[in-house]
């Protein structure tokens, strides 16, 4: 699938992966609509693949991603926002949650303050995905943290912001199932 990408200003591709879950106590996950009912659909944690830690977050190397995310000194809000988003997946994928929590809410702020800041050259606030992304990746941390409360409301507001995205109808169907026992995620990057 291919998707715009304002953080190149071009096309980047959509690639998910499969992340196992042993150590949580339940599964969100849903059927999807020609799927068998038990199928499970995983949360969907969203990176930035051509952000800093996005090659190592495709490959699963999250220590890798997380060492590079750290070191990266931005230069730019852009940078500084993608960098914010991708150290919230890393810390959520590798399951290092109370760290992930702090860092998914400094990425939403970096992801307001990167749609504020982009508006004084565009004339407007007409990209509101990035928010849908941080709040959503927020969303999954809480629901990791079995915070389904948490979850639900950042879901709520992803899903106002960006009524049509994958990863926010993915994860609001996957917190629907809160009673089960959580089995898989998926890392999509943009």
């Amino acid at each position: 699938m291919l998707s715009f990408n304002r953080h190149t200003r071009g096309v980047a591709r959509t690639v998910s992966l499969l992340v196992a879950s042993t150590a949580i106590s339940f599964v969100l996950g849903v059927a999807g609509a020609q799927a068998n009912e038990t199928a499970p659909m995983p949360l969907v944690l969203t990176a930035y693949s051509n952000g800093v830690g996005g090659a190592n977050l495709l490959s699963k190397h999250y220590e890798e991603a997380l060492t590079e995310i750290q070191r990266f000194k931005p230069q730019s809000s852009l940078a500084s926002s993608a960098k914010a988003n991708n150290l919230c997946v890393a810390l959520t994928a590798s399951r290092q949650l109370i760290e992930a929590k702090t860092a998914c809410t400094a990425a939403l702020s970096a992801a307001k303050y990167e749609r504020l800041s982009s508006a004084r050259f565009t004339g407007g606030l007409n990209d509101i995905s990035e928010v849908a992304v941080a709040y959503s990746n927020r969303a999954v941390a809480y629901a990791l943290s079995q915070d389904m409360a948490s979850a639900r409301a950042d879901l709520e507001r992803a899903q106002m912001l960006a009524p049509k995205a994958e990863f926010v109808s993915r994860n609001l169907a996957a917190a629907a199932m809160s009673r089960s026992t959580i089995a898989q995620l998926d890392v999509s990057t943009r």
